[in-house]
């Protein structure tokens, strides 16, 4: 790991300013021996973390990889022809070591490795309601950052019989950058996540903003509400999930587009802010805005549009039909970014309300055969005049799924919900990136990752395992 760690930091410091005025703004580069001898060090070097999650010295982070590398290897998304190509070996489904189309891994562990310096020396600062803030969300970081890592590179709890003893990761809880650890076990891995997460609950802020930047405790529970469901402890996916959406809301028909414009931040408990000055345009992996029109590197097969009926506000939020040089695309717009200012620059909705009814919905269903009131909570403020079809048994269950699928459609869930259900990845082999189901159509080795596949297991990069000699490959690569 390289001598020194860059941290994007805030301009000011913490009490110089109010919270709406925070930023994630480069302010210096910190020596992995600088001394933290105060509250302000600590509340500055966990911006910094939040900062890594964003970008870390390019695209990585969920400033633009996460979010489209998590979406390239499902059903949701097919390379369109007159794009870049870039992303093109994930699409493809050939990431091997040396080339792996992941752009992540150090990211995540830069994010972990800050996090757990402020755990470790948070007795610097003497003990207050600030400092407990402090550690919070530092744990919360570090659960977050260590969750995804396990679920990219390791098998899901659910995934497969064999999961919870195959290999999980290291987790980072003690900030040394020169050590070498070892994998854990998956279930080893999923522990010590709901260990920080527990503790970040008991310790995060209760009046943590989202102008702030910072987590709230809605967004602790609402991540323990995912963890649970990747687990299948569906009582507490319940418990959490309750507790998250505690005096919280669905995002409403009428603010549904403008949600995805920034105009407002409804039904969302944890967002990534990214601001002009950060040079993070996480839309741009998905399309570009020229003169000729939007130049997509990714769109919607005919197939996936057509799962949007029209009365579902989600159809003109997430997507736009418009031709580029020639040709019909239905054009994935969901990150284009606000209505002013640079395009393909937004803020990353991390964890948001909707998400939290659906683990519940699914949660219920598989507990009790329950789940329909979390289900229409949804329903009800995406289709116009919604009536429920009060549906029951495996008609419930698919309805549930169905709507997870619409309700968090590119946005980092699809991979990881079929991976957990031990599913298929299949694409459709008939229709094309053109609008009307036409163009180019899917390559046939890229059609499917079939359950059990070695592939829902990302290659770790050849790089890392070269920073760290302990760090043993996934099987298959």
């Amino acid at each position: 790991m390289k001598k020194y760690i860059y941290i994007l930091a805030m301009s000011v410091a913490f009490f110089s300013c109010s919270e709406d005025d925070i930023t994630f703004r480069p302010y210096n580069s910190v020596s992995e021996s600088i001394v933290l001898t105060n509250l302000t060090d600590l509340e500055n070097m966990v911006v910094g973390a939040y900062s890594y999650m964003i970008k870390n010295g390019g695209a990585g982070g969920y400033g633009q990889e996460f979010i489209i590398d998590t979406e390239v290897m499902t059903d949701n998304l097919i390379l369109k022809e007159q794009g870049r190509q870039s992303n093109a070996n994930g699409f493809r489904l050939i990431s091997v070591p040396s080339s792996t189309h992941f752009d992540y891994f150090n990211s995540a562990n830069r994010a972990s490795l800050l996090a757990s310096r402020v755990i470790n020396e948070i007795d610097v600062a003497p003990p207050s309601a600030q400092r407990d803030n402090v550690e919070g969300q530092a744990r919360f970081i570090r659960a977050l950052n260590q969750f995804d890592l396990v679920r990219i590179y390791s098998k899901i709890p659910t995934q497969s019989t064999d999961a919870n003893a195959s290999l999980g990761m290291p987790y980072l809880d003690k900030y040394d950058p020169f050590s070498k650890p070892t994998r854990l076990t998956v279930a080893e891995s999923y522990q010590k996540i709901v260990e920080d997460l527990l503790i970040a609950s008991n310790k995060i802020g209760t009046t943590n903003t989202l102008a702030s930047g910072k987590a709230s405790r809605a967004a602790v529970y609402a991540l323990l509400s995912r963890v649970y469901l990747y687990m299948g402890d569906y009582a507490k996916v319940i418990q959490y999930g309750n507790l998250a959406v505690s005096g919280a809301t669905v995002c409403p028909r009428s603010s549904f587009v403008g949600l995805w414009d920034d105009v407002n931040s409804a039904g969302v408990l944890f967002k990534l802010r990214i601001e002009q000055v950060d040079g993070s345009t996480p839309g741009v992996a998905f399309s570009q805005t020229t003169t000729a029109g939007i130049r997509s590197e990714y769109v919607a097969q005919k197939n996936v549009f057509d799962l949007f009926q029209t009365t579902d506000i989600r159809k003109s939020a997430y997507f736009v039909t418009s031709a580029y040089s020639g040709q019909t695309y239905n054009h994935i717009i969901k990150y284009n970014g606000r209505l002013t200012g640079n395009p393909n620059i937004v803020d990353i909705k991390v964890l948001r309300v909707e998400e939290v009814y659906l683990n519940m919905a699914e949660a219920q269903y598989r507990l009790n055969g329950g789940g329909l009131t979390e289900l229409n909570a949804v329903r009800a403020q995406r289709y116009s005049g919604f009536v429920s079809p009060n549906e029951t048994g495996q008609a419930l269950l698919n309805a549930i799924l169905l709507e997870r699928r619409l309700e968090l459609a590119f946005e980092m869930d699809r991979f990881f919900t079929l991976k957990r259900l031990g599913l298929e990845m299949s694409r459709n082999a008939t229709e094309g990136d053109y609008a009307n189901g036409g163009g180019t159509k899917v390559e046939a080795s890229a059609l499917t990752i079939p359950a059990g596949s070695f592939k829902w297991q990302l290659p770790i990069p050849q790089s890392e395992i070269d920073l760290n000699s302990n760090l043993k490959q996934n099987p298959g690569y």
